[in-house]
């Protein structure tokens, strides 16, 4: 195996806290899938490590928390510690992002709706304290005299489709995010230009390039009942956590509004 270390300078990654460093162990190949990168990262920060081992498949294949050790530097392996406190698989699985005070942050192993799910867990008492999908990341995060905020754009599926629905749809949407009722008129463009772009994709990949294949597919996925897939919409919120207790406010209306995937 071939250990690096990579200067704490370099390691600054938006809103997150700098580690101190950061520590890269490649592990031997997997005979049954030498193309694979797998690999052992240990980000060590002054109160705790977060240590991920990677074998190259969708999401990391462990993702663990250790103590900083007072006489001897932790080690960054990929064997299990005594020590190690390995987050559930079943709580989540995905890739470590950051640290911010006493908070961990995970991303999801990959996308849903347009967005990324995310994972907020409080290191002292290894607590998940939110889990949502974002739009592009966190934006900004802030932490001062024990209250939390995270700004993001927030991705929010229904459980209904405004198209077809109609109005009592509409409220429920209103009713969970707090957007305007007004500012989710975008849903129907937007459930029409997701349709178009995925009548184009669907175009390309059967290498098809007569002038009425998307007009085809259009009607393909209106008799799929297209227009019945549960709206999501994309907003600016912000979520605090203080003493104990989580609340998300939103901070613009609706920006974007259409099908679910």
């Amino acid at each position: 195996m071939i250990a690096c270390a990579v200067p704490a300078l370099a390691l600054a990654s938006g809103p997150f806290d700098s580690p101190l460093k950061v520590r890269d162990v490649r592990l031997a190949a997997d005979p049954q899938n030498p193309k694979a990168r797998r690999q052992v990262t240990c980000f060590y920060y002054r109160s705790i490590v977060i240590k991920q081992v990677d074998y190259g498949e969708v999401g990391a294949d462990r993702l663990a928390l250790l103590p900083v050790l007072s006489r001897n530097a932790t080690q960054c392996h990929e064997d299990r510690e005594a020590l190690e406190y390995v987050i559930p698989p079943d709580t989540w699985s995905g890739y470590f992002r950051g640290v911010k005070a006493d908070y961990a942050f995970f991303d999801a192993p990959d996308g849903i709706n347009g967005g990324v799910g995310f994972m907020v867990l409080r290191l002292y008492d290894r607590k998940p304290v939110l889990e949502d999908v974002a739009q592009h990341g966190v934006r900004s995060i802030d932490y001062e005299e024990g209250v939390l905020k995270i700004r993001y754009q927030r991705v929010r599926a229904g459980t209904c489709s405004i198209l077809t629905a109609g109005e009592d749809c509409r409220d429920a949407l209103v009713r969970d995010t707090g957007v305007s009722a007004g500012s989710l008129s975008i849903c129907s463009q937007g459930y029409r230009a997701a349709k178009q772009a995925m009548a184009k994709s669907r175009c390309a990949a059967q290498g098809n390039r007569q002038k009425d294949c998307q007009q085809k597919e259009l009607v393909r996925l209106d008799e799929q009942k297209w227009d019945e897939a549960p709206t999501v919409i994309v907003y600016e919120a912000e979520a605090t956590l203080k003493d104990g207790a989580l609340v998300t406010t939103p901070r613009s209306d609706a920006l974007a509004c259409h099908p679910s995937d």
